[in-house]
């Protein structure tokens, strides 16, 4: 297996509703293929630097997976017959891969993506502990506690 990313950039007057078809159906792609999809990154709508297809504006899309060069093959077969797609490019990142550190990746990048857990709330004493009035009784104690007794 290889490591690749590829860029493709969608036609920018196209619907949301297409774009997202558009990418589910390259990442099914990629995953059917026997590759495996590490990260998927949408750039979003951008400024085309000159005029593509008729238009000046694009959907960008970066894919990051590990395959086999039919999987690529096939990937770039569907761009140039998929009409949404007006540019593409694929690059090998590295030529062998190691699975295992790849599988640790793609966990580690999932448990970043993960919302963080809320902070457990205080349990009830602990509370009640913390409202004024119980600061403030036992920060000061009962003044017959501190005189010192008179002997008459």
């Amino acid at each position: 297996m290889r490591r690749y990313e590829s860029v493709w950039v969608i036609h920018g007057d196209l619907p949301d509703e297409e774009v997202k078809s558009a990418i589910d159906k390259f990442s099914r792609i990629i995953s059917t293929h026997g590759g495996m999809l590490v990260g998927m990154e949408e750039w979003g709508r951008r400024k085309l630097g000159y005029k593509i297809q008729g238009t000046l504006r694009g959907y960008y899309v970066l894919a990051d997976f590990a395959g086999l060069p039919a999987t690529v093959k096939e990937l770039e077969r569907n761009y140039r017959i998929d009409d949404r797609i007006i540019r593409y490019q694929t690059v090998v990142k590295s030529k062998k891969v190691n699975l295992e550190a790849l599988q640790a990746e793609m966990a580690a990048k999932a448990q970043a993506a993960a919302p963080a857990p809320e902070p457990e709330a205080a349990p009830l004493k602990e509370a009640a502990a913390l409202t004024p009035e119980a600061a403030g009784a036992e920060a000061a104690p009962s003044a017959e506690a501190t005189s010192p007794a008179k002997e008459d």
